[in-house]
């Protein structure tokens, strides 16, 4: 009886041993959901969350930098973290390496792209390569028209395509520019026969001509804002799309067949996309509106439509002791006031 009592009082021991043991608590910085600042220390939205659940268990923790989602997980599922806290999607093919908790958010992939700029942005169309490739063109058959007209012009009728060549030429290119814009001042007309020819076959062509010139400055506008205006999902395939490297929105991008920039910070994503190097960027809607939301390009979104649904929950090694009380502290969390007040100060209260 002796021996039972002092082998009850070493597991009791041990077990009170384990629970002053602090928690080793893997994380993986990405704002809003972890943030480090410059002086080491740990705050966001699974952080703060984190702190009332160890609060509530009554537990110290420390924690361990990891590199990236995947050495997190890898982490959490070998048992070298306690706990892995960070933007952690739950999905089927990481649930069979890990247990994840109750959920804590639910957000899901979204697309950042370019708000419209309005009458400014159709103004970019001015000084495209399309629209000056047009102007050029005209310019360049106004002119030949204009000399034609001034060679046969310049001798007989000298009253009004005389003068230097520079001031007859003038004179041909403002006839050819008025003829074919059916203006028609009268100011100038041609009186030989080789200029009136001219002067007949001009005014049919620039019918041609007025229309293929429209017709392509309407492309050149058309085409700019098709490239870089973005909707909705079905635009993704026709236009310039960032996502992270290993992020569950690059291989949902890959799976949809979709040509995708992948880059290891969310943060060079927007700056590509402020840029106008990407049309696009497919990454977590949260961790987007936070970096849109405390930067300083007013002119980017995230679009109210998410691509793909998801939840964010903590990770905990498969069949770990710690999920039950880890999912109460949690849920009681989530279920307050307070909770909200959390969501606001890191997302902005217009989420």
């Amino acid at each position: 009886m002796v021996c039972g009592a002092a082998n009850a009082q070493s597991m009791a021991d041990a077990s009170a041993a384990a629970a002053e043991k602090p928690l080793v608590v893997g994380v993986r910085a990405n704002p809003p959901f972890v943030i480090r600042d410059d002086a080491g220390q740990y705050h966001g939205i699974a952080i703060d969350l984190w702190n009332g659940v160890a609060k509530a268990l009554g537990r110290t923790t420390v924690y361990k930098q990891a590199d990236d989602v995947d050495t997190l997980l890898d982490g959490v599922a070998a048992g070298q973290y306690d706990v892995g806290v960070g933007a952690l999607t739950v999905t089927a093919g990481r649930a069979e390496k890990v247990d994840f908790t109750q959920p804590f958010y639910r957000g899901g992939i979204g697309i950042a792209t370019r708000e419209s700029g309005g009458w400014l942005h159709g103004l970019e169309g001015l000084a495209s390569t399309g629209f000056l490739k047009a102007v050029g063109a005209l310019l360049l058959v106004l002119l030949i028209v204009g000399i034609a007209v001034w060679l046969f012009e310049r001798r007989r009728n000298p009253e009004q395509f005389g003068g230097t060549a520079a001031q007859g030429i003038g004179a041909g290119l403002w006839w050819s520019a008025v003829t074919m814009t059916t203006v028609g001042y009268g100011d100038k007309a041609p009186a030989t026969l080789g200029g009136r020819i001219i002067g007949l076959v001009w005014m049919f062509a620039s019918i041609i001509t007025i229309s293929g010139f429209t017709a392509a400055i309407a492309s050149s506008f058309t085409i700019g804002q098709l490239s870089t205006v973005v909707r909705g999902v079905s635009d993704l395939p026709r236009v310039r799309v960032a996502s992270i490297a290993g992020s569950t929105s690059e291989s949902l991008a890959r799976a949809k067949g979709l040509a995708v920039v992948s880059l290891d910070d969310p943060a060079k994503a927007l700056d590509r996309l402020a840029a106008g190097k990407v049309d696009a960027v497919l990454y977590d809607a949260p961790i987007l509106q936070a970096r849109i939301h405390s930067g300083k390009a007013d002119d980017l979104t995230v679009l109210p439509e998410l691509v793909r649904e998801e939840d964010y929950a903590l990770a905990v090694p498969r069949d770990s002791g710690l999920r039950k009380p880890i999912n109460q502290a949690l849920l009681r969390i989530v279920e307050s006031p307070a909770w909200q007040d959390t969501l606001d100060r890191y997302l902005g209260a217009d989420r």
